[in-house]
């Protein structure tokens, strides 16, 4: 049966909302978008995601999901005809369905996080060696995506991950395309290199592209703007 009411809960600049609002984007999905305050959260949202009190949240019929994985995994399931593209985020086959949730949870529990701290680093060489440091994960995830997804597999030559359209991977990487140029800019260190991690860069790049007639992406540099804003809010806070 299909759904009622899908609600989902973001907030501007949140990579890991984005790729719920492309996913759902691609999955051809009518929902009612609820921006958040992350410095003043709702009632609503602490009650909806009551272990973490983050987005991304997606409400269907008035049943909460929390988790960006997660919500991305349903979606892909709850809806499986998406937007003029193959219908699956997820490869058919076992072994790469598998390996495409390691990358992602690589992605999500090593990458993501240290990301973060390149923008909250203080000192100019700490911002570098951590980016260095994501650059390097970047490149595990490089060598992973060759290994387990060889070009012209299930769907023949492309820019994605799995070939001609998006797949669970190219939600994830390129949903974080402000966000890695951000990381660029406020280190001097170029995280993502169609020399050094080609496959990688093909993705996000296509992505990016993809994700503009979506109305999700954001400018890095308002991006950049806004997190330095809130970072020196932070740094009065605990003067």
């Amino acid at each position: 049966m299909e759904p009622r009411e899908v609600k989902l809960y973001g907030a501007w600049g949140s990579a890991h909302a984005t790729m719920a609002r492309n996913a759902l984007a691609l999955k051809g999905v009518r929902y009612e978008y609820v921006e958040e305050d992350l410095d003043n959260k709702s009632e609503a949202l602490l009650r909806l995601n009551p272990v973490h009190g983050k987005v991304p949240v997606l409400v269907v019929d008035g049943r909460p999901l929390a988790e960006s994985l997660v919500i991305l995994e349903y979606a892909d399931e709850a809806w499986p005809e998406g937007r003029g593209h193959p219908p699956a985020l997820l490869p058919r086959e076992p072994r790469a369905r598998a390996a495409a949730r390691f990358w992602a949870r690589f992605f999500h529990d090593e990458v993501s996080p240290l990301s973060r701290a390149v923008v909250l680093a203080d000192a100019a060489a700490e911002r570098a060696e951590l980016a260095r440091e994501v650059k390097a994960r970047v490149a595990v995830m490089e060598a992973g995506i060759a290994g387990d997804f060889p070009r012209g597999g299930e769907e023949g030559e492309g820019p994605f991950v799995h070939g001609r359209s998006p797949g669970l991977l190219d939600v994830v990487l390129g949903s974080c395309a402000a966000g890695t140029r951000v990381l660029s800019a406020v280190s001097g260190v170029e995280i993502v290199e169609p020399g050094a991690t080609p496959r990688v860069h093909a993705s996000v790049a296509a992505f990016d592209e993809l994700a503009a007639g979506f109305g999700t992406t954001v400018p890095h540099e308002l991006l950049l703007a806004r997190l330095l804003e809130s970072k020196a809010r932070s740094r009065a806070a605990a003067a």
